[in-house]
């Protein structure tokens, strides 16, 4: 039925489709084309949808014109003559028109390229495709149709037909399709074409300035994308190309004609090309469209202007100059820090800054990567006519300082920016859109720091060309001015100062040398002159110096003779009359000792006969003897430098005038030494009259004692005696020296320890004729005890300290006053032994202590003593030893007052000593000579009743009470009882160990209670905190054989001190004791028990009242049948589910 449905469907359209394919009406002016099929192609089957094969016919290979055509009609027979054209779109559509067209198109290339078909197999599988698409289109139901595969093998059949379909698939809307349809008599004949309509466009990019890109990892021209388009307006895009690291592109297709291209997305580091671009593409040909991008480079360029630091300004200071200061650019073709810069840079550039002058008429120093600026290096970038830097870093660092500057310390400072950029300076340049630019400034200052140095100067004297002045002048303090001399301002100390001002002002030093520090004067030239002279010295010599600052941190050394500055010192002299006192006698051939104060340096004057002298050239020429001091004619001269009597004699100084001892002066008190100043230049100075006194004699009176004014003084390493001395006669003014000495007056010889004198002086000026002076001799009489000794004296006249003269002495080895006796040391110990409460006897111990308060009298204050001492055994006169060692201490220590008392501990194990008397012996040590202590002192004396400490017997005592744990005397006869022992204990030893063992006993046969083999027995360990102590024993064990028994506690007590060694100490062993008792009751009797019937055995089945819980089993019962009730409509609603 189907299929007849199917094939009335069938006739039905193929009627519908005859009716529309007959022929139209021809009209006398259409053209008549003729068609024929003469020639047979091959044999055809008309496979139907279904697989059935219809017919099979031989087809003939049509033509019209002689040009081939196609039966378009498979159901009609074709009839050889004319026929008219129509254009194939009035009958089929477009895509049914592609279909057919593309169809034989596939099967044409196919032929062309498979030359074992031959010419009448090609046109049959031609034919079959334009049915097949037909039979689709039309629904004629054979899509199958085929040549036989006689004609030709399925396989070729097959893979034709299959290829066709994807071929129109793959190619629509690529070929431009067409056809014409031939109608008259019989079959329509059609002819179909299809002309290929694309090409192929690619593009092949460049950059415009290799110069820049090769090379440059930065910059790619990979990556940009190109929109292709139909129209000129570009908004209609055909297709994308992409660019790849050779600059191609893909080749994309496009119909043929013109397309429009333009760029929609940069490659790295490339601008954007705005340009729109027309490319001509033929079909079946690839068109190639050549473009260019320009490379993202600034033409903003750094640009460095040299300032000078201090002042901030584009004006160098002194004559340093900010022109000539060379840079080092380094450009690298990559984004880099500071870190991680390559070792070698792309590009490398040298500038130096040059003076230009700006619209204002300012002067700056400027450099820039431009040839204008340029020492050496690299060709620069360029683009577009300028100086460019590519996308990457660039540094720069100043690497030359320009003369007069430094490139330590200088720093990069951007405009309106504080920050300080030392050293290297980096900045990339990047991308910011469709430009490039700086990430940093791109005006920076430079500042570099001027060189500064300094200047040292040396001042001399212009006589000796010496560095120290002479007398008492000096060449500190002369003050030198520092002048700039440099066209340009020099900033000194925070202030500018211009050409011919004064910078600073320095001041010589002690050693004459006026400095300025090493960093205070800018690079430049300098004039340094006196400005004022030092205290003594003239101007006179002084000349002023330039200078020039060229290198940091040096001072420019004037200190040479050659530069130094040298000055006259100041000099005058003196004159006086020499006469004496009453007559007015004049004094001749005295002579006056002249002496400078400053350094010592002395010469003598004569009076001539008229007691007159005087120290000028006029009087006497300096050249004649000079400083012999002989006689009136002897010249005088002060200083190291040649005489000179055009200059007064005596330097700028202060002077001792100091008459000397002579004949002439004898009888006569000399005037006291004064001083004079000669500060003023050739000024003689009037000495006026100097007139002497008579002459009084001296007297001594002394006397000797100890420190508090005792005669005698005990033996020690440190003794004072002090000589107190009247003395008696004195010049005022006049100064003396009094010596002193001691001597031993059984000997009548000097005092000498350790190979010196004990001696000791005093020099002092007589402010009045009487004076009393003390003398002390200190010194080690340790060794002297038992001597007297007598102080000598001799008083000095030290007018003339060079002759000093003796004018009176004390040396009487009989002078009662002058004699002290030095008494033997004797040091007394006094002691007592005790225990540390104060008592005599102590009880024995493992642990017992001895005080000893020891008593020292007479010690020498500030010495260094060592008490030492140990215990001894009286009725063997022995010393204790304990573990082979002595019982023994030692005390050190310094005495801080002559008696003293020191308390010395012995702790030692007397537990063996119970009953002894100790007794305890000291010496006492000088330890001056830790190498070598003397014994100063002992006390050892075996009878010594004070001395002696009893150690007495330690008896612990034992009082014991055994009962039940309740306190009573009686237990029953259990298999578990305990005994508690209570025990007291008197008399123990504080902190030693002890154990109490106890053990039971049988009262009846006074014997051990053995249960089980073994004894019934316990003990107790523990640590004495008390004298008196209560302990309790417990024991435990099986009474139930003991009935009736009467049972005894023992015990013993042992010392665990040496634990490997225990010592019983006591025990309570009493057999009798009733406290220690305790009795094991007797058993009571136990009835006979009858014996019980056997025993009725119940059934199972409950009975009323039985107590079995049947509630329990129906609620079992109960909750089974809920589970299963439960598991049954889970189960229906699965089931519905």
């Amino acid at each position: 039925m189907k299929g007849l449905i199917k094939r009335l469907c069938t006739g039905f359209l193929a009627l519908a489709t005859i009716a529309t394919s007959l022929p139209t009406t021809v009209h006398a002016s259409e053209k008549q084309y003729w068609t024929d099929g003469q020639t047979k192609a091959g044999v055809i089957e008309k496979v139907m949808n279904d697989g059935s094969i219809e017919s099979t016919f031989r087809e003939s290979i049509m033509t019209v014109e002689g040009e081939t055509a196609y039966c378009i009609d498979i159901n009609t027979d074709f009839e050889a003559g004319y026929k008219t054209r129509a254009d194939a779109s009035t009958r089929m559509s477009a895509d049914q028109i592609a279909d057919v067209a593309l169809s034989l198109e596939y099967v044409k290339q196919y032929g062309a390229s498979h030359k074992e078909l031959n010419y009448k197999q090609v046109y049959l599988l031609e034919q079959c495709v334009v049915w097949q698409r037909l039979s689709v289109h039309l629904g004629w139901q054979c899509d199958n149709v085929r040549a036989s595969y006689d004609e030709i093998p399925k396989a070729t059949q097959d893979e034709v037909y299959s290829g066709a379909k994807a071929f129109v698939k793959a190619n629509k809307g690529r070929y431009d399709c067409g056809g014409y349809i031939y109608s008259g008599q019989g079959q329509e004949l059609g002819q179909f074409w299809a002309k290929l309509a694309v090409g192929n466009a690619t593009l092949k990019k460049t950059s415009d300035n290799s110069s820049i890109t090769d090379g440059n990892g930065i910059y790619s021209i990979a990556g940009a994308t190109y929109g292709v388009y139909a129209d000129k307006d570009c908004n209609n895009q055909l297709a994308t190309l992409t660019t790849d690291e050779s600059g191609n592109t893909e080749t994309v297709e496009v119909r043929a004609g013109t397309v429009h291209i333009k760029e929609l997305s940069a490659p790295a580091g490339y601008k954007v090309d705005k340009n729109v671009y027309t490319l001509k593409v033929e079909a079946g040909k690839t068109a190639t469209l050549n473009v260019s991008d320009t490379p993202k480079a600034t033409d903003t360029l750094i640009e460095l202007f040299k300032i000078d630091m201090e002042i901030q300004k584009h004006n160098a200071q002194g004559d340093a100059s900010l022109e000539g200061a060379e840079f080092t650019w380094k450009y690298y073709d990559g984004f880099y820090t500071k870190d991680n810069l390559p070792a070698e840079a792309t590009r490398t550039w040298v500038t130096n800054t040059i003076a230009e002058t700006d619209s204002e008429g300012a002067v700056h120093y400027v450099t820039r990567l431009a040839d204008k600026y340029k020492v050496s290096g690299d060709s620069f970038y360029t683009q577009a006519g300028k100086n460019v830097l590519p996308l990457g870093t660039l540094t720069v660092e100043e690497t030359k300082a320009p003369d007069g500057y430094l490139l330590d310390g200088a720093y990069m400072q951007a405009d309106g920016s504080e920050e300080q950029i030392k050293g290297l300076y980096v900045t990339q340049i990047v991308e910011d859109g469709d430009l490039a630019i700086l990430s940093g400034s791109n005006k920076y200052k430079v500042s570099d720091k001027v060189i500064h140095g300094g200047v040292k100067i040396q001042k001399r004297d212009l006589e000796t060309g010496d560095t120290s002045g002479q007398g008492s002048a000096t060449l500190k303090d002369a003050e030198f001015s520092i002048t700039s001399l440099n066209d340009s301002p020099v900033l000194v100390e925070g202030k500018l100062y211009k050409k011919n001002e004064v910078v600073k002002k320095i001041r010589t030093g002690i050693d004459g040398i006026a400095s300025t520090s090493a960093d205070l004067l800018p690079h430049g030239k300098y004039r340094i002159e006196e400005t004022e002279a030092p205290e003594g010295y003239l101007t006179d010599g002084a000349k002023p110096i330039d200078f020039s600052i060229t290198e940091n941190g040096k001072i420019v050394d004037l200190t040479d003779e050659a530069h130094s500055i040298y000055n006259q010192i100041k000099r005058g002299d003196i004159e006086g009359v020499k006469i004496g006192a009453g007559t007015h006698q004049r004094l001749a051939d005295v002579p006056f000792r002249i002496t400078s104060k400053t350094t010592g340096e002395n010469h003598v004057i004569v009076t001539d006969k008229n007691g007159q002298f005087s120290t000028s050239s006029e009087w006497a020429s300096h050249k004649h003897n000079t400083n012999a001091g002989q006689s009136s004619e002897d010249g005088i001269w002060f200083g190291t430098s040649e005489p000179d009597d055009s200059k007064g004699a005596l330097l700028y100084d202060t002077y001792i005038i100091e008459e000397l001892r002579c004949e002439s002066n004898k009888d006569f008190q000399l005037i006291p030494p004064f001083e004079i100043i000669v500060s003023r230049n050739n000024l003689v100075i009037d000495l006026g009259t100097l007139t002497d006194d008579y002459e009084e004699e001296i007297s001594i009176h002394t006397t000797a004692t100890s420190k508090d004014g005792k005669k005698s003084i005990v033996a020690g390493k440190e003794v004072t005696i002090i000589d107190t001395v009247k003395l008696d006669g004195l010049k005022k003014g006049t100064k003396y020296q009094l010596k002193g000495w001691q001597m031993l007056k059984e000997e009548n010889a000097e005092l000498v320890i350790d190979g010196k004198r004990v001696e000791n002086s005093y020099t002092f000026t007589a402010d009045d004729k009487d004076m009393k002076i003390e003398m002390e001799y200190t010194f080690n009489a340790s060794a002297l005890g038992g001597k007297d000794f007598v102080s000598f004296e001799e008083l000095y006249d030290l007018s003339d300290k060079d002759e000093p003269v003796k004018v009176a002495e004390h040396k009487d080895i009989k002078d009662d006053g002058q004699t002290v006796s030095i008494k033997e040391r004797i040091i007394n110990i006094h002691t007592k032994a005790t225990d540390p409460e104060g008592e005599k006897s102590i009880v024995a111990g493992n642990k017992v202590t001895i005080i000893d308060t020891v008593k020292l009298d007479n010690l020498e204050i500030g010495t260094e003593y060592q008490l030492t001492g140990w215990q001894m055994l009286k009725e063997e006169n022995a010393e204790i030893l304990i573990d082979g060692k002595r019982v023994e201490n030692s005390y050190t220590f310094t005495a801080d007052n002559e008696d003293m008392e020191i308390e010395m501990e012995y702790t030692f194990n007397a537990s063996a000593l119970g009953g002894k008397d100790l007794v305890t012996f000291e010496e006492l040590y000088d330890m001056t000579d830790k190498k070598n202590p003397k014994k100063v002192a002992e006390h050892k004396d075996i009878n010594d009743e004070g001395q002696t400490v009893l150690i007495t017997e330690r008896i612990i005592k034992i009082h014991t009470t055994a009962t039940d744990r309740n306190g009573k005397k009686e237990i029953e006869p259990d298999k578990d009882v305990t005994i508690i022992d209570t025990v007291t204990l008197d008399g123990l030893e504080v902190g030693v160990k002890y154990q109490l063992v106890g053990w039971q006993m049988i009262k009846d046969e006074n014997a051990e209670l053995i249960i089980n083999g073994k004894r019934v027995e316990n003990d107790y360990t523990f640590t004495a905190d008390s004298e008196h102590m209560e302990v309790q024993i417990a024991f435990t064990f099986d009474a139930s054989e003991l009935a009736g028994k009467k049972l005894v506690t023992y015990e013993e007590l042992y010392d665990l001190s040496n634990p490997d060694e225990p010592k019983k100490v006591t025990e309570h062993k009493d057999i009798d004791d009733k406290g220690q008792t305790v009795t094991v009751k007797e058993k009571p009797e136990v009835p006979e028990e009858p014996t019980p019937e056997t025993p009725h055995t119940p059934s199972d089945s409950p009975k009323t009242g039985d107590r079995t819980n049947v509630g329990l089993f129906m609620g079992l019962f109960a909750l089974s049948g809920a589970g299963l009730a439960s598991a049954y409509l889970y189960r229906r609603r699965m089931k519905k589910s």
